[in-house]
């Protein structure tokens, strides 16, 4: 699949009083928004493949009262062989890890300071022309090879027969269905090391159903990372911790493939202070729901394709309280799901909550008061 850029993308950042700090070219990551609007062309058009031909180009969606340039959105817009085009819409949220680095730099210039917060604009103009001509004594050419979605038939209907809604489901996401005892194993995993984080890998199949064609997911096992080296503060994946998941699938022979992670926030037993008092405890923000910006990262790096899901459990002092977070165009977000089981009774702690924050590490620190 390639891309193309007829439009280049400038950052403007300011104070929150309006003051401006100046403008940096966007040098973006723009795999997920690649990655969003592939997998719309699966859904939409119920293909298997896409081939290598096809085309991806970014356009900018104006602002409805600022206008051009500024962008409300921008949107990614997939042309096939047959000429088809499948579009999604990507929210400036996406261009938040690189406004966030670029900060960085106007704090250490003193333009800003430490913790203050800002705003930024995103604004698009049309790119000069450019030629991609091979040069005549190039060695090699890379040839990409169309990799089929692995997608296995299925009714949803009947997953949805079985299941209870836990959390709010927005239309634009796959349904995604995680049986209670999955559920409680990560739980367990939680409990049994409440001082740090600990993590497993999700595996499962991706359905597609046999009357809309469109897909959703299916959870069927967790396989605990037990080589992967948990702090109070993060967990990282290692080379055995992969091996180690891939000789389970492989055993239990099911065709199930690699669908996303889980891993807990120890707050209550590692990050709050115990010398607070309950009423200080009960409002402390280390003790919310958040995916943080080391979470943003293990999920971009090794759980890229647009359907993979990431489980949390925070570890509070009300309980363990489950989230689950996924792509949507390109970000990550927050979501429900379907809980499988044959009681077709709520888990007490997959009651919906609060929206968590995304991306940021300010929460992610031990207490000191």
């Amino acid at each position: 699949m390639k891309t193309q850029h007829p439009f280049r993308f400038i950052l403007e950042l300011f104070k929150r009083d309006g003051s401006a700090l100046g403008q940096l070219p966007v040098v973006a990551d723009w795999e997920p928004a690649v990655e969003a609007v592939r997998f719309a062309a699966h859904r939409q058009l119920g293909l298997d493949a896409i081939g290598a031909d096809a085309v991806v180009e970014f356009h900018p969606a104006w602002h409805p009262t600022l206008g051009e340039p500024y962008l409300k959105s921008f949107e990614a817009v997939l042309t096939l062989r047959c000429a088809r085009r499948v579009t999604c819409q990507v929210p400036t949220a996406f261009f938040k890890a690189f406004a966030t680095a670029a900060s960085a730099a106007m704090v250490s210039r003193g333009l800003l300071q430490p913790g203050e917060l800002f705003e930024y604009l995103v604004a698009a103009f049309r790119a000069p022309s450019w030629s991609s001509a091979v040069e005549p004594h190039d060695r090699f050419a890379i040839e990409e090879v169309p990799v089929p979605l692995a997608v296995k038939p299925a009714m949803l209907g009947e997953f949805l027969s079985r299941s209870v809604e836990c959390g709010a489901t927005d239309p634009e996401d796959i349904r995604v269905f995680i049986p209670q005892e999955v559920l409680a194993e990560v739980e367990m995993l939680t409990r049994q090391a409440p001082a740090i984080e600990v993590a497993s890998v999700l595996i499962g199949h991706l359905h597609r159903d046999q009357a809309s064609t469109d897909v959703f997911l299916e959870v069927t096992a967790q396989i605990p990372a037990r080589n992967s080296q948990g702090t109070a503060l993060k967990v990282t994946f290692g080379p055995d911790t992969f091996h180690a998941v891939q000789t389970a699938i492989a055993l239990r022979r099911a065709e199930e493939q690699w669908i996303g992670w889980a891993h807990s926030h120890p707050a209550a037993s590692a990050w709050c202070n115990p010398k607070c008092s309950p009423e200080a405890r009960a409002q402390c923000p280390l003790q919310r729901v958040f995916f943080s910006a080391d979470d943003c990262d293990v999920h971009r790096t090794l759980f890229s394709k647009a359907f993979s899901i990431a489980l949390l459990i925070t570890n509070t002092d009300a309980g363990l309280v489950p989230a689950l977070f996924s792509w949507r165009n390109g970000i990550i977000v927050q979501r429900g799901f379907n809980m499988l089981g044959q009681s077709q009774v709520i888990h007490p702690t997959t009651t919906a909550v609060a929206v968590a924050t995304i991306g940021d590490n300010e929460n992610e620190k031990l207490c000191s008061t």
